[in-house]
């Protein structure tokens, strides 16, 4: 029998990561939603329960212990939360792919400072449309990044990066 891989979405309480949980929601992989408000995850909890009751989600406000346990970390934070929530997450993110969703705010980001040993990978205009760009300097996780989202239901499109991708 194989282990189900699991999702950490950082910021799943924020509109961008309850877009990418409910999207996810319904792949074959376990979900790990975390944010550190609370009331915000119970309202996310009973909602996701009641579309979806087989899902296997959890429900996790620290962010060290979910990214823990997670194969794969999206961070749906906001811009400026990003290298605050790296620092959080350094010593458990190495050698997992680390998604960050990208916006014009955030583009010069300092994440592969923060996560130097961890695999990051970029997804840009996801808040605009459900094609999206994917980019990274491993080509193996943006393959992997770009089947887990094409699950979801959006159209992924991979651009090839020869230097540091964020």
């Amino acid at each position: 029998m194989s282990v189900k891989r699991s999702i950490a979405i950082l910021g799943a309480t924020e509109e961008i990561g309850k877009k990418i949980a409910f999207r996810l929601m319904h792949s074959d992989f376990s979900l790990l939603l975390i944010s550190n408000h609370k009331e915000a995850l119970d309202y996310l909890s009973k909602n996701i329960e009641e579309k979806k009751p087989k899902a296997e989600i959890n429900f996790i406000e620290c962010v060290k212990d979910g990214c823990w346990e997670a194969d794969i970390i999206i961070l749906a934070v906001e811009p400026m939360e990003e290298n605050r929530v790296a620092q959080l997450m350094k010593e458990v993110a190495t050698q997992k792919i680390v998604v960050s969703i990208l916006s014009k705010k955030n583009t010069n980001t300092e994440l592969q400072k923060f996560l130097p040993y961890s695999r990051l990978v970029a997804i840009s205009n996801i808040i605009l449309s459900d094609e999206i760009f994917i980019s990274g300097n491993d080509s193996a996780a943006n393959e992997e990044i770009s089947m887990i989202f094409k699950q979801a239901g959006y159209y992924p499109i991979i651009k090839e990066c020869s230097q540091s991708i964020i």
